[in-house]
């Protein structure tokens, strides 16, 4: 009796020592950047230590229920591959098109413009499906861009591409702004005696108070489901319109068009690097985790389905659109297309008005990560991952996304976020100059050379010389495109940043 007493005391000390180490020991925190491996937590690999890879890193999208890379107060893993292939067809073909045709062709021209916009949308295409393929790295779904690259080079890249994705996101949403309040100043001048009543900076106010009720009452992606397919309407609506009313002006006889390319050499040479910005930026949304993360399993088969919508159904607008529109009226088409139409008013005026209902969608998509982040932050989800890799997510089990909590900290967040985006947008009106800059920081560098170092880290221990030399050979082509668009999109912001006055039209 004594020894099972003993042996009793013996079980009851293990098991006391056992809670009190699992006591002592700290969860992971929100932002902790931990390895979650089906219920199992582990450090964030060291940099320069090798990764504790998974058998579905080799396999992906074979491997169900996996648990998120941290924690997130939105859904995860809820919507079709034809919701998210929306999705990416509402960030990429949105009324930006209406710009394409003078930001694009004016500065390329028909022989390499054409060339460059097939040929970049078959290369861009090829780079997000190699890094969908990721998205089930280390036993987790990556569902933010910045948890992936943290995970496969550890702590110091999570943070440098946490701050560069956020930065051009930012400057991303000032430029939308400026492209809504444009819209909106565009419609009012077609029926008004005066168009300079309202500036344009007051325009793109009043865009942003439209924009904040849209981002009040649409809290996560999964909840955009039904505006991103209404968004795609939209934008055929746009698109038929204006190539429509285009092809009525460009087969009108008599009408001189000019095709060159203006500017000294130098001008020449930077304008061109600044137009493969807006090449980059147009086939790209530089946000795929995030956007993936939406999806159900198998998640790269089917972001390959998503990727698929997007880059042909996507893709026919925006080249579409930008040829025909360059065809219609040369090198004096305008930044707004539908300025250089020629009617009816009520069709122009149409297509201007679902413009601006369509890139409310279209900015919403970009401000989503950074929402998210905040509703993270403040709302402080955690998820309790089980043993099995299913999630429950405390912060909807509480209350959903309109308890009382989570409706104050959505109202302050965005409305705080909103205002100071709106606030510098009214102040630089630079939209064409911010849409460059955005392709050049974070396209070719990030979505081009580094998703093809990051799928040699994740799988290219077993390639052969040449398949390691092509990925090599598409990094050093992204350094070397970086280096010029960035270049040609900086110079361009001096310059018309050297005559601007504050709170004023760039014209």
């Amino acid at each position: 009796m004594a020894m099972n007493n003993n042996g009793a005391g013996g079980v009851q000390g293990l098991r006391l020592i056992s809670m009190t180490r699992q006591r002592s020991v700290r969860r992971p925190a929100e932002n902790d950047h931990a390895v979650v491996n089906l219920g199992a937590v582990a450090p964030f690999p060291g940099d320069g230590d090798s990764l504790p890879f998974t058998v579905g890193d080799s396999n992906p999208g074979k491997m169900k229920n996996l648990p998120p890379s941290s924690a997130s107060p939105h859904e995860i893993g809820q919507d079709p591959w034809w919701v998210v292939g929306f999705n990416l067809v509402a960030a990429s073909s949105s009324s930006y098109i209406l710009s394409y045709p003078q930001l694009i062709m004016t500065h390329l021209g028909w022989i390499a413009g054409p060339i460059i916009m097939v040929l970049l949308n078959a290369v861009f295409f090829y780079n997000n499906c190699l890094l969908g393929s990721l998205h089930e790295t280390g036993g987790k779904r990556q569902i933010r861009t910045r948890d992936l690259v943290g995970y496969i080079y550890g702590r110091r890249m999570f943070t440098a591409v946490w701050i560069l994705q956020f930065t051009v996101l930012i400057v991303f949403c000032i430029g939308t702004f400026i492209w809504a309040g444009t819209t909106l100043e565009a419609i009012y001048a077609s029926y008004s005696s005066d168009p300079s009543k309202i500036s344009l900076s007051e325009w793109v106010a009043i865009a942003g108070a439209c924009y904040s009720v849209f981002a009040f009452v649409v809290p996560t992606l999964h909840s955009l489901r039904l505006y991103s397919t209404i968004s795609l309407g939209l934008t055929m609506i746009i698109t038929f319109i204006t190539i429509g009313i285009s092809i009525k002006d460009g087969v009108k006889s008599g009408v001189a068009r000019d095709y060159s390319i203006v500017g000294t050499k130098a001008d020449k040479w930077f304008s061109a690097m600044g137009a493969l910005s807006v090449i980059g930026f147009a086939f790209n949304t530089a946000i795929l985790p995030e956007l993936q993360a939406d999806v159900r399993p198998p998640t790269a088969r089917n972001i390959y389905k998503a990727l698929g919508l997007q880059y042909t159904l996507g893709a026919i607008p925006i080249i579409g659109l930008t040829l025909i529109g360059y065809w219609a009226y040369g090198n004096v088409v305008s930044g707004f297309i539908l300025e250089s139409n020629s009617g009816p008013k009520w069709l122009v005026t149409v297509a201007k008005v679902a413009a601006f209902f369509q890139i409310l969608v279209t900015l919403h998509i970009y401000a989503l990560p950074m929402f998210e982040f905040f509703d993270s932050k403040f709302l402080k989800a955690r998820r309790n991952l089980k043993p099995s890799g299913n999630v429950e997510n405390d912060v909807l089990q509480a209350g959903g996304h309109w308890s009382a909590r989570t409706v104050l900290v959505r109202f302050l967040t965005r409305i705080t976020f909103i205002s100071i985006t709106t606030l510098l947008g009214a102040m630089f009106p630079f939209f064409g100059d911010i849409l460059e800059l955005s392709g050049a920081v974070i396209v070719f560098p990030i979505d081009f050379g580094l998703v093809h170092h990051m799928y040699l880290k994740v799988k290219g221990k077993n390639f052969s010389l040449y398949r390691r030399t092509w990925h090599w050979l598409m990094i050093v082509t992204a350094v070397l495109l970086t280096i010029a668009s960035v270049t040609g999109a900086s110079r361009n912001i001096i310059a018309v940043a050297s005559t601007y006055r504050i709170f004023h039209s760039k014209n």
